[in-house]
């Protein structure tokens, strides 16, 4: 079982923990600007500073990096932006006591209405629309795209998850799942990834033969593919 043994250390010019557990080698893990080490339980403090020392740099840079992002992070708030297929509009949050709360889209407006103006509340108000549009959208291409590449019996479901490892996953039972954030990416992306995952019905791994039937689909992937691991950061709230 999985003990933690967390340690701050000031000899450097960052913060970060050490975690032991059963593990083998050792390894290093920055998430959301924080630096975490992922050492052997019995390893001793000389080889983990060691090999920090030595990954010194890599770490400096992307903590530097995360830290700008995390900037870039989306505000679900009043007069904040927000983008649907990939066009922004303005949040106007309407507190009403008595109207259903909700959320409307119209050319230039994303309204809000809520009991509360508090973040969560915002949040998920505006992910169950958000995911509420992926669902009608994402489902019907992947059908579409599907029947396009005569494998539409290989497609079992569709379904939705916030994931962060992955925008979108194929798996071998024939089940699609999309991130429905990305309904906030351009349509060109969008419809990319669903390209990307229906052709995976096809051809199970990424190779030569998998990406000409990507092509068939979406024949500018070559400059759509990169979109979501480049600003990606900018569809999420935390």
């Amino acid at each position: 079982m999985k003990q933690a043994n967390l340690e701050s250390i000031s000899t450097f010019p960052f913060k970060f923990d050490i975690t032991r557990s059963n593990r083998k080698t050792l390894s290093i893990i920055i998430k959301s600007g924080k630096v975490e080490a992922k050492a052997p339980r019995y390893m001793h403090k000389v080889e983990i500073f060691d090999f920090i020392r030595q990954k010194q740099r890599w770490i400096e840079k992307h903590i530097a990096e995360q830290e700008v992002k995390l900037t870039q992070r989306l505000i679900i708030a009043h007069s904040y932006q927000v983008c649907f297929f990939g066009k922004p509009r303005r949040i106007k949050v309407v507190l009403s006591a008595s109207k259903r709360p909700g959320v409307l889209i119209s050319e230039r407006l994303l309204t809000i209405t809520t009991r509360s103006d508090e973040p969560a509340v915002l949040e998920k108000l505006y992910n169950k629309w958000l995911k509420g549009q992926a669902s009608e959208y994402m489902t019907s291409q992947t059908i579409k795209y599907a029947r396009r590449l005569g494998v539409e019996r290989k497609l079992k479901k569709v379904i939705f998850r916030k994931t962060k490892s992955k925008w979108g996953h194929c798996q071998h039972d024939g089940t699609i799942q999309y991130n429905w954030l990305t309904m906030m990416a351009p349509k060109p992306v969008i419809d990319y990834l669903i390209a990307h995952e229906t052709s995976h019905l096809v051809h199970m791994n990424h190779s030569d033969a998998f990406w000409k039937v990507v092509k068939r689909l979406c024949p500018a992937y070559a400059d759509l593919k990169d979109w979501l691991s480049i600003y990606g950061h900018r569809l999420w709230t935390e």
